[in-house]
């Protein structure tokens, strides 16, 4: 046999059919996989360094390209940590709003949401770089008022989804502010200090409060301003 034959025969099908090859990525396909690449590579780093501690090099280096890949795709530091953390902040709150628009039953969208609470935990902990992003984002009102709109319009998400969880579906505060109740305990820092709770407690704690305090209420009574 030979090498031609050999290799022929190396990506047969047992039926002694070729293999069909994978199709060749687009060039936007081949940049967006490195984008995702130097991106989870970025989370890595910068979640085991923090902001300062981490390098362009280092983050280039656990993703396996070169600095001049990096700097093709991000035109600095800053402009990585904040693309990083959109990212990671966006498909956590969209994998919520997945979860919880399966489902209609209160009890169940709570649980829901403690699970997915305490879930983070097994993603690139962005708890640890919130003040990081916060001070950053103070340094540059332009950053600031560009994650202000992202915030909220993710906490809107969340909170459109948990006015199931009240009699008529009428909350008793803006859904903005109940997405943001959600969203601050699941990212905050004091549970990472104290074994004893999780974010998923205390968020399960705060909604079935307001539920309860405000089931028995008349739609007609609750606080206005809601949409």
């Amino acid at each position: 046999m030979t090498d031609q034959d050999a290799s022929a025969a190396a990506i047969a099908t047992p039926a002694g059919i070729p293999a069909a090859r994978p199709p060749r990525l687009t060039r936007e396909q081949s940049r967006a996989r490195t984008r995702e690449r130097l991106l989870a590579s970025a989370a890595v780093v910068f979640t085991r360094e923090g902001y300062a501690g981490a390098s362009i090099d280092r983050i280039a280096e656990e993703a396996g390209y070169s600095k001049g890949a990096m700097y093709s795709n991000f035109a600095s530091k800053d402009e990585l940590f904040f693309a990083m953390f959109d990212f990671y902040a966006l498909g956590q709150a969209n994998e919520l709003c997945r979860r919880l628009d399966a489902l209609d039953d209160p009890d169940a969208l709570i649980a829901a949401v403690c699970d997915w609470a305490d879930g983070m935990r097994h993603e690139p902990d962005l708890r640890l770089l919130v003040v990081d992003m916060a001070r950053l984002a103070r340094a540059d009102a332009a950053v600031a008022a560009r994650h202000t709109r992202m915030f909220d319009d993710e906490w809107h998400q969340v909170g459109s989804r948990l006015t199931k969880i009240f009699p008529g579906g009428v909350p008793p505060v803006p859904v903005l502010q109940l997405g943001a109740l959600v969203m601050d305990i699941a990212y905050g820092n004091a549970t990472q200090l104290h074994a004893g709770l999780t974010a998923g407690d205390l968020i399960g704690l705060a909604l079935r409060a307001l539920r309860d305090a405000y089931g028995a209420r008349p739609a007609a009574s609750a606080r206005p301003g809601n949409a």
